[in-house]
């Protein structure tokens, strides 16, 4: 048995896990499966049993584990400095604190809230951009979701290339969703929609498609239009439906769903007749991917990492352009109706061995026992 190695989870306690949660829960499951390296869990400098790890896991949400966690806090454990000197530790994204460890390395999503700031509160920014330069001045090792991300690390920090390595992204998708997916299908007259999956946020530019709407309002007439995401900031959701209102877009063909369950958002993947993503900046883009493994076209924009994702399936557009985005939906719109049939579940579940975590996990790993 190797020393052990520290991997932060402080994502884990949100109520609801997307974009970096899922990640960190993927992470988490491979860690606690491996028995070649003895791996601790913390939050902040408190260390976490492996029972309240396994039981974050199974709820798939940190509320009423946070609960507990705050009245049991001053009985755990806190890592002793002395260990922590000399040992390694993953952290999964801003760290909490730095210099503890003897080596730290960290995940990195994106530079957005740097790179894109407009698209960010005041308080994003600031917790971002005044902690993330001593972050990296702290690690010794990074995990860029993406190609870009590591370029954008690589542009912006100096941070060098062979200091990074990418870790692949991974899809965890439950098969008895799918079947109950499937069988809605057949036995239920689906009317035909088109999905936006992401938080209602402005940098994901859901605002494109109902320019798009007031633009060609038989869309409506053909498709329902479905954003499905937990509200984010910046009032977004609320100019969204303003909009909408302002387009004359009927209040029946435009559906937000807010947060939905794992089962819930595989279903309305795996029904809809394409998916658009037009957000204007992604460390990596899981919804892309998810949409491609269900064998859905995208509607994608074509800058930062999402042209990485599944090129394969993508119409690519410039995000500020609605010409480029008209275009792209036309063309996802007609290949979508010579498709017509959804994936067959066998060949859904071959894709997904493709992109289960364990790449994702064996790049870390490799760098924890090096």
């Amino acid at each position: 048995m190797t020393a052990p190695v520290y991997l932060e989870v402080c994502a884990l306690f949100e109520e609801q896990w997307t974009g970096i949660g899922t990640v960190v829960a993927a992470v988490t499951k491979q860690a606690l499966a491996d028995p070649s390296i003895d791996w601790r869990f913390i939050y902040e400098t408190v260390e976490l049993p492996r029972a309240l790890m396994e039981r974050l896991l199974e709820e798939r949400t940190g509320a009423t584990a946070r609960t507990t966690f705050a009245e049991r806090i001053w009985e755990h454990e806190h890592v002793p400095y002395a260990e922590a000197a000399g040992a390694r530790a993953v952290f999964t994204n801003i760290k909490p604190m730095r210099g503890l460890f003897g080596q730290e390395a960290m995940i990195v999503y994106d530079l957005s809230p740097i790179l894109t700031p407009q698209f960010h509160n005041m308080d994003t920014i600031n917790h971002f951009a005044n902690r993330f330069r001593a972050d990296v001045e702290s690690s010794v090792h990074f995990f860029p979701i993406s190609k870009a991300t590591r370029d954008d690390l690589e542009t912006y920090f100096g941070v060098a290339r062979a200091a990074t390595s990418v870790v692949p992204m991974g899809i965890d998708m439950d098969l008895g969703s799918l079947s109950l997916a499937q069988q809605v299908a057949r036995t239920h007259q689906v009317e035909p929609y088109v999905v936006i999956l992401g938080t209602l946020e402005p940098r994901k530019n859901g605002r494109l498609m109902l320019e798009y709407l007031a633009r060609n309002p038989g869309f409506v007439h053909r498709f329902k239009v479905v954003f499905i995401g937990r509200n984010g900031w910046l009032e977004e959701r609320e100019r969204l439906v303003r909009q909408a209102e302002a387009a004359g877009v009927p209040r029946d063909r435009i559906v937000f769903t807010g947060y939905v369950s794992e089962r819930e958002k595989v279903g309305l993947l795996y029904n809809a007749t394409f998916c658009i993503y037009p957000s204007f900046f992604e460390g990596y883009g899981l919804p892309i991917l998810e949409a491609a493994v269900l064998g859905k076209l995208i509607v994608c924009s074509n800058t930062s990492s999402m042209p990485e994702v599944a090129p394969e399936q993508c119409f690519f557009f410039d995000p500020g352009s609605i010409l480029e985005f008209s275009r792209a939906v036309g063309l996802a719109e007609k290949r979508a109706l010579q498709l017509r049939l959804p994936l067959a579940l066998p060949e859904i579940a071959e894709r997904l061995a493709h992109h289960s975590w364990e790449p994702c996990y064996a790049t870390i790993r490799a760098w924890a026992l090096a």
